[in-house]
Formats: structure tokens, sequence, C-alpha cells
């Protein structure tokens, strides 16, 4: 099995343009794929000594003051 490398920045925007190519998968396909990806993620998280709750709160607090945009429109993507 070949190993593919992803920067965690690409995989963001992986994310963003699944949120908007897959609209028209049926729920529970969109639900099975992200739950590979959490899972996916907490193995990372865990092998690299992250708490994923502190850094989602660290997140939060740089961010503080703006207005978090978790899916941009379609226009952005395609910028």
């Amino acid at each position: 099995m070949a190993t593919v490398s992803v920067t965690l920045g690409e995989m963001k925007d992986l994310l963003l343009r699944f949120s908007w190519e897959r609209r028209d998968w049926a729920r529970e396909d969109v639900q099975r794929e992200f739950g590979a990806l959490v899972l996916y993620i907490m193995q990372q998280a865990d092998r690299l000594g992250i708490d994923l709750v502190s850094a989602g709160e660290s997140c939060v607090v740089r961010q503080a003051g703006s207005v978090p945009t978790l899916v941009p429109s379609k226009r952005e993507l395609d910028a």
C-alpha cells in the first residue's frame, strides 16, 4: 500500500472542498467518511501527544474577535 503525505493545511483545504462537492452524497455515506477522518485525526494527535480539546480551545482564543467561517462560500474556494 502506498503512503500518501498530506500537510494539515492541505487536509483543511480538502475538507473544505469536500463539504461543497459532496452535498449530493447520502447522509450515511458522509457520516461514515467523517467518522473515519475523526478517528484518523484522533490517532495522529495521540501519537504526537496533542490534546485535541486544548488545541481547539487555543484556536478559539486566537480567533477571538474575528467571525470564524467554518465553511467558506463556493466562490472563495474557487478563487
